[in-house]
């Protein structure tokens, strides 16, 4: 619960911590409600398209973006499903081992990520 307006500030690290997530929290609320209304993408589907844009050749095998998202795998699947649906990414075999399954940004994909990236370091 927030202090009121006015109110002195704690200066003791648990209470600048909490200030701190505080601040965190909030602006996150606010990005996801800009994501929402200009890219209608949800939180999920915009953390796994701006990791896809920030990896070196715009793909992540499908058991890698489930570890540093930390969704379980079908929960990287479902949102893999949404943005396949959208023409924004495409599964793609991997080469050297059958097993494993890339995440690909189409170049749609890369369009609306690169604005993403924009858009998330201007809030």
């Amino acid at each position: 619960m927030s202090e009121p307006v006015g109110s002195p500030i704690r200066t003791d690290p648990v209470s600048l911590w909490g200030h701190v997530i505080e601040g965190f929290q909030a602006t996150n609320r606010h990005l996801h409600g800009v994501i929402a209304r200009e890219f209608a993408l949800d939180a999920a589907e915009a953390e796994v398209l701006l990791r896809l844009s920030r990896s070196v050749r715009q793909r992540l095998p499908m058991s890698d973006l489930s570890g540093q998202v930390a969704f379980s795998t079908g929960g990287v699947t479902k949102v893999a499903d949404r943005l396949v649906r959208r023409g924004l990414a495409e599964r793609v075999p991997c080469r050297e081992d059958r097993r494993v399954t890339h995440l690909h940004l189409t170049a749609e994909g890369e369009r609306v990520g690169g604005s993403l990236q924009r858009r998330v370091a201007e809030v």
